[in-house]
């Protein structure tokens, strides 16, 4: 299988720069696994903007949106909401 890439949203990129040491190395993980195991289902389905559907888990502490390309073998994360806020 071709490695997965991952993407990430402005918004996403925005959370990361203000988290803390710990919570940017749980994302990190998180990221790095979903691209590792880029055919996982989320816990829901939402629909984006242009009605594609997209993959919510959540990750301990961590309410993550994605959407898996495989055609370009990319995960491009939409969303990531600390649940400890």
């Amino acid at each position: 299988m071709t490695p997965y890439k991952y993407t990430v949203d402005r918004t996403v990129l925005q959370i990361f720069a203000t988290a803390t040491k710990a919570q940017r190395q749980k994302l990190l993980q998180v990221f790095d696994g979903l691209a590792a195991h880029p055919f996982q289902v989320g816990d829901s389905i939402q629909l984006d903007h242009t009605g594609r559907p997209c993959q919510v888990k959540r990750f301990d502490d961590w309410m993550i949106t994605y959407w898996p390309e495989h055609l370009a073998c990319q995960i491009h994360i939409l969303a990531a909401e600390n649940l400890r806020r």
